[in-house]
Formats: C-alpha cells, sequence, structure tokens
C-alpha cells in the first residue's frame, strides 16, 4: 500500500544491483520503487511477510515455476544454507498465538425461575479481574440437522437452475424460501441487505451464498416491480475486513459487477461493494493483476469490472448505483429495517456504521450470523448431556491450555491483531446489548463436527450438527462429501448448466471460479480446499435462514460471553480495549 511504500528507505548504494532488476512480479507489488532497486525491493517484500502481510507474495507466486513456493523464492542465501537456529529454538505455545486472551462463552435461558438456578460459576468469572469485556445478549437460536442443512442448501441450487432456465421459476423463485409475496418479503427483510464478505480468502462459499441471496432479492423485486416498476433495493458486499487483501478485494469486485450488471436494469437489485477508498482499490487490485493502475486495464481482464464499481474515482453515497462505496447507511431513510449477514469478521469501521445506523437513525437490523454463537472452553465427553462443572480462573495449566482459539474461526478473522479483533466482536454485541429493540439477532448453529454448546453447569447442554457437505469449485463441481452425493452434484451440475445458457459471460465465469489465483496457479494457503473441499457455511446459512422468521423454529436464549487475560508470571495481563466512541 501507499502507505507503507512512503516509509521505505531511499535506494541502496554502492554495489549495482542485478542485471535485469527484480523479475516483474516483484516490481509490480513494489509499486514506485526504482525497478532496478532489486535488493530494496526483495527486503520489503520479505519485511511485509514477517509481519503477517502475505499480499506481497500473490504477483511473486504467479511467475514462478510450478512447484516452487515464494516463500522459497525470497530466501536469503544463508537461509537456504543452513536453518535459523532461532526459528527451532522457541516453538509459539497456543497462549501466546492467541496473547493470553481467551473468548468465553454460555447459552442461558432469558428468564429465570421454573427451577432454574443462577449460573454461579458465570458470575464468579465476571467478578474476576481477568474480565476485559463482556456482554449479554438475546438470540434466536436455530438447530438445524445435518440432513436438514443439505437438503436446504441442494433444493436452493436446484431452485436456482430452473429460474435461470425459466422466467416463471425465476419469478417465484424466493417463493420457494417460504415468501407469501414481495411485500411480506421486503417488510421482513428490507430493501437493504449487507453482507461482510471475505471472498475466497480462505474458502469459496461466499460467492454461493451472494448468488443466491442477490437472485432471492431480484426475484422477490419482479413482482413488486410489476406493481411500482421504479421500486429498487440494494444489496452491500461489504469487504472492508479484508480491504488490504488483493485476491479477496478483487473477487468481490469482479462478482458485484457481474451481479449488478444482470440484476439492476431489469430487476432493480443493486449490488455494491463496500471499501474505503476507490482509489486505492485501484492501486492494489491492479497490482495484483499485474496490470497498469488504470480502469480500462482492469477492465481488460473483466469487462465492465472498473466502470459499474467507479473504480479509481472517489467513493462516494451519492455516485451511480453499483459504484463502490466508502461506508454504508449515510443515505438511508430513519427507521427502516435492514438484514445484516455476518459471513466474515469484523473490523471497526463497520461497528462504527451499526452504531450510527441504529442509535442516530434508528433502524432496525437483522442479523445472520454464521458462526455458531457459543462454544466449549473445556473438555466435554461426547455423550454427556448436562454440561460438566467448571471454575475460573481453571485448576491447571492444561485446563487453562483447553480455551485458547476455541471460537469459530470467523469471530477472530481480519487483519488487525487478535486482541483489536476480539475487541472489535464485543463491541458489535455490546451495541446488540445496549439497543436490543434495534436488533433481531439470529443465530442458525452448525459447526465442522458434532458438538454441544455450553450451558450453566447441570443444565442441559444443547447438540451442535455438523455441516454435511463439502465441494470443490470450478468449471465442475466435484462434491467430496455429502449425505446424498449423487442429488448434490446433479443440483450443482444443473447450475453450471443453466447459468452457461442464461449468463455466459457474467454468473457462469464466476460460478466457474476454482481455487486458482487469476493468473492461474493453484493458491497455497486454500490446499485443504483442493483436498477436502469448501465447506458451504455461507451458502447453507442462506439457504436455511433467508425466509420467514416464524419458519425458522427458532428458540430464544441469552448468550453471555467474556473476554478474559489469563494472566501468568511470564505474560502481563492485555491492556483494556479502548472505547468505541
Amino acid at each position: 500500500p501507499p502507505s507503507a511504500m512512503a516509509r521505505l528507505p531511499p535506494p541502496t548504494t554502492g554495489a549495482p544491483p542485478p542485471a535485469g532488476g527484480p523479475p516483474p512480479a516483484v516490481a509490480a507489488t513494489i509499486g514506485p520503487l526504482p525497478q532496478d532497486d532489486a535488493e530494496n525491493a526483495l527486503r520489503w517484500i520479505r519485511e511485509e511477510v514477517a509481519a503477517g502481510r502475505p499480499e506481497p507474495l500473490q504477483p511473486l507466486q504467479a511467475l514462478l515455476p510450478p512447484g516452487q513456493k515464494a516463500q522459497e523464492a525470497l530466501m536469503l542465501p544463508e537461509q537456504k544454507a543452513a536453518p535459523v537456529a532461532e526459528s527451532v529454538a522457541h516453538r509459539q505455545t497456543r497462549a501466546e498465538k492467541f496473547h493470553h486472551l481467551q473468548i468465553r462463552s454460555v447459552l442461558g435461558k432469558p428468564i429465570a425461575g421454573d427451577g432454574v438456578r443462577a449460573d454461579e460459576t458465570w458470575a464468579r468469572l465476571l467478578a474476576s479481574s481477568s474480565v476485559r469485556s463482556h456482554a449479554d445478549t438475546p438470540v434466536s437460536l436455530v438447530l438445524p440437522t445435518s440432513q436438514a442443512a443439505e437438503e436446504g442448501l441442494v433444493s436452493a441450487v436446484e431452485q436456482l437452475a430452473d429460474a435461470l432456465a425459466s422466467q416463471e421459476a425465476f419469478a417465484g423463485f424466493y417463493k420457494t424460501f417460504g415468501w407469501g409475496n414481495a411485500d411480506e418479503y421486503f417488510e421482513a427483510m428490507g430493501d437493504r441487505q449487507i453482507m461482510l464478505v471475505d471472498t475466497d480468502h480462505n474458502d469459496s462459499d461466499d460467492r454461493l451464498a451472494i448468488v443466491c441471496l442477490a437472485y432471492q432479492m431480484a426475484s422477490a423485486s419482479s413482482e413488486r416491480r410489476s406493481r411500482s416498476p421504479s421500486s429498487t433495493c440494494t444489496l452491500y458486499l461489504d469487504g472492508r475486513t479484508y480491504e488490504h487483501s488483493a485476491l479477496t478485494v478483487w473477487r468481490t469486485l469482479r462478482l458485484a459487477s457481474r451481479l449488478h450488471r444482470d440484476l439492476f436494469e431489469r430487476y432493480g437489485v443493486a449490488v455494491e461493494p463496500v471499501f474505503s477508498d476507490a482509489a486505492e482499490v485501484l492501486r492494489l487490485v491492479a497490482s495484483y493483476l499485474d496490470v497498469p493502475p488504470e480502469p480500462k486495464a482492469v477492465d481488460q481482464i473483466a469487462a465492465g469490472v472498473a466502470a459499474t464499481t467507479a473504480l479509481g474515482g472517489e467513493a462516494a453515497d451519492a455516485a451511480p448505483p453499483g459504484s463502490i462505496r466508502r461506508k454504508l447507511c449515510d443515505d438511508w431513510p430513519a427507521g427502516s429495517k435492514v438484514s445484516l449477514w455476518l459471513l466474515s469478521g469484523l473490523c471497526m469501521l463497520q461497528v462504527k456504521d451499526i452504531l450510527h445506523a441504529s442509535t442516530t437513525l434508528g433502524m432496525h437490523f437483522v442479523v445472520y450470523e454464521q458462526a455458531q454463537p457459543a462454544w466449549q472452553s473445556m473438555d466435554v465427553p461426547a455423550d454427556a448431556t448436562l454440561q460438566p462443572d467448571w471454575d475460573f480462573p481453571p485448576a491447571d495449566a492444561a485446563s487453562v491450555e483447553q480455551g485458547y482459539g476455541v471460537e469459530p474461526s470467523n469471530i477472530r478473522s481480519g487483519e488487525a491483531p487478535y486482541p483489536d479483533i476480539l475487541n472489535i466482536y464485543m463491541l458489535l454485541q455490546q451495541v446488540v446489548a445496549s439497543t436490543p429493540d434495534k436488533f433481531t439477532y439470529i443465530c442458525p448453529a452448525l459447526a465442522r463436527s458434532e458438538t454441544l454448546l455450553p450451558a450453566p453447569p447441570g443444565q442441559l447442554m444443547r447438540r451442535v450438527s455438523a455441516r454435511p457437505l463439502t465441494v470443490l469449485p470450478g468449471s465442475t463441481y466435484t462434491v467430496k462429501k455429502a449425505l446424498d452425493g449423487d442429488r448434490a452434484s446433479n443440483a450443482f451440475t444443473g447450475l453450471l448448466t443453466a447459468a452457461r445458457s442464461a449468463l455466459p459471460d457474467t454468473l457462469y465465469l464466476e460460478l466457474c471460479t476454482s481455487t486458482k489465483n487469476d493468473h492461474g496457479h493453484e493458491r497455497e494457503e486454500v490446499a485443504h480446499i483442493l483436498k477436502h473441499g469448501t465447506s458451504m457455511s455461507d451458502a447453507i446459512l442462506v439457504a436455511l435462514a433467508a425466509r420467514p422468521i416464524s419458519q425458522l423454529e427458532a428458540g430464544v436464549v441469552v448468550r453471555r460471553l467474556a473476554v478474559v487475560g489469563m494472566m501468568t508470571e511470564e505474560a502481563p495481563a492485555p491492556e483494556d480495549p479502548p472505547a468505541l466512541l
């Protein structure tokens, strides 16, 4: 990023650089540095990678011979000769990895009484000086079975394929989710829906979730526009959590622009990406694609992306539909309803927008969270039914170790350091807790494997089913795991066939996105997808939850969360988190 470029030292002097300068990928990555200054170029990339920012590796990896890793290409001669002793001298502990912080949780009943004793263990935890932040929020908990989760997604894929092939099926697509008419749909979901996305960052299921929701909105909008031709609605793809990750930003822009072109003119659905700085997005994307930082150069890679999103211009809330937005809610009518889909981690800018919309504008958010709402911080036997007793602080080192990093990955994902990410997530929960009348919070809970949700000691634990479906996407979809593999495989094949026939230059190309980068090389960071397939978590969430709440069979519980610092002699207590405002 330019902010990093400005801090670079001037070019080195003395021995001349290697003939020919750095490879083109390095030159594209380092931007304004002199192209013949290979030493500075490689040093900067090494420093970025060492600081935990791997983006400079992406364009470099694209030009390396197959099988050679970018990390190896960047190694100094002395590193190649022998392993560095420091790298094996100390293995990072889980406590160090998670900054001696844990986020603990429990689900309780919203009303005391009926023989339910007070959760004295949780009260002792909150009374501890270890607590950094905490919140109690009401959530509507949905516990679908594995079979229901797979059935919901596969059925949605089958219905979407039909909708692409027939205008009659398209008009009725949203009704296959249980909606009676368009007025009911928009009254419940709002004219604006937001998806917090990390498109293709470390999985490949955001895309199908976004497509399903966009076409559901378009189907309902087509009915409404038959009575009110000028009516519109908007789907925001907010990628600010990872807005310095070039591939993720590019894939979000490309998907948004293609959906917008397919759905806006005919059905009135605007699909708009949200990033802080459109000019910076252009520089980042151009570097990743290895093209000049000009909109027309980007459009030569994927037609219409820069033109549709106003890439490179100044993001503004008054820009034409489809343009990049720098933030949410400035032009929203006060008191309206918004659906918010949490498909990724959060950043502070997003939480501030939500706070402004809920408190200043009086808007009501219907929140759908993909991550399960609570998790065990202790070892619980798989056949247990009642929550075992536990205490805080834990009695021994093994019990302390058990509590690190057990929260869902979405909760701890983002570009910020782990303590900041936890703080941001807790700030959202505190906003919800302080204004519960402004939020309806829905959690359809599924997990990687069957698990038990925490309850107060001695009370019945709720069992969460496993996500049943993993798929390797691409020009063909390979179903790696499913309860009914044949049906799932046929459904994805049917969707690709319908998309190729109806929208070969837009939707079809998006659905064919594989685990390769935009230079045609497999991405090391998603090697697990190539082997095992991607869990369809986000798409399952939309398939199950984008329907009338009355059909979700939800039960209201109180989710209690607390971030605690596990103090040791070697590690001082973490600092208190900053306030939101």
